[in-house]
């Protein structure tokens, strides 16, 4: 039985008079990949938003290592070991690859406390490990030979792996990847399977949002699957794989007919 690191328990969040996520429960497990699917407005991106603080929950509790961190800033919740991307690429455009996986450090951030604090040795020495661990980012995502290219100027493809360092630079536990294979080709969705694949095996686990779901049942260990804010089903790739309404709604009559005829 795997250790569960996240516990999303009867949480609720209205906006006014709309409902958008209703009574929901559901555990991630430690070590594995978690996805949420759903079509546009069933709640997902809401979900990531109240699990890293970004939204107030209305009813509910979500405990992380057994913690609750309902109603906790992002930041802290950031510094408890949970990191996330965007449906939008957030990244510093003018900057480097290199210089992206730098900023986006905690101790980078920090470097100028370290130095007011204990001198500029010690700022120093934070800014040269921040450099080595830049290096160290570059090659896993796969940019190692793009280290010195602007972020802007990479492909889509590889701005996803980008953003996906970005989040990584921070140690998270948890990562919350919101589509990332959004508007990618075919090649670069292979690309982040592998990427997200290698992140899960050094430990880090995963809760993705994610449309082509082909890459859902493909990497997913476990699978939830929303409409309107409420759970449709959950379980393993082919558990959700049979479930009427999730092949109606999010698989498709070609998905359908090919299980009819396997």
């Amino acid at each position: 039985m795997s250790e569960i690191l996240l516990k999303v328990e009867g949480v609720t969040k209205d906006f006014g008079g709309l409902r958008a996520i209703q009574d929901l429960e559901f555990q991630i497990p430690k070590g594995k990949i978690f996805s949420i699917i759903g079509p546009n407005g069933s709640g997902k991106t809401t979900m990531f938003n109240l699990i890293t603080g970004f939204l107030p929950v209305t009813e509910g509790e979500i405990l992380f290592k057994g913690e609750k961190i309902t109603g906790l800033k992002p930041y802290e919740i950031s510094r408890k070991g949970i990191g996330r991307t965007f449906q939008l690429t957030t990244l510093f455009g003018n900057h480097t690859v290199l210089q992206n996986l730098i900023i986006s450090q905690q101790a980078t951030r920090e470097a100028g406390l370290v130095s007011s604090m204990f001198g500029l040795n010690s700022a120093r020495q934070a800014e040269k490990k921040a450099l080595k661990r830049a290096h160290e980012l570059a090659e896993f995502i796969g940019l190692g030979q793009q280290k010195m290219a602007l972020a802007g100027a990479l492909p889509q493809g590889a701005q996803k792996q980008l953003s996906i360092g970005l989040a990584l630079a921070a140690n998270p536990e948890l990562m919350l990847l919101d589509e990332p294979a959004g508007g990618v080709n075919l090649e670069e969705v292979g690309v982040l399977i592998d990427l997200i694949t290698r992140i899960r095996d050094s430990g880090v686990t995963i809760c993705l949002i994610e449309h082509k779901m082909s890459m859902v049942m493909n990497i997913s260990d476990r699978i939830l699957a929303l409409n309107y804010g409420k759970k449709v089903t959950e379980g393993n790739p082919t558990e959700v794989g049979r479930n009427e309404q999730v092949i109606k709604s999010y698989l498709g009559d070609k998905y359908a007919a090919a299980r009819r005829s396997g």
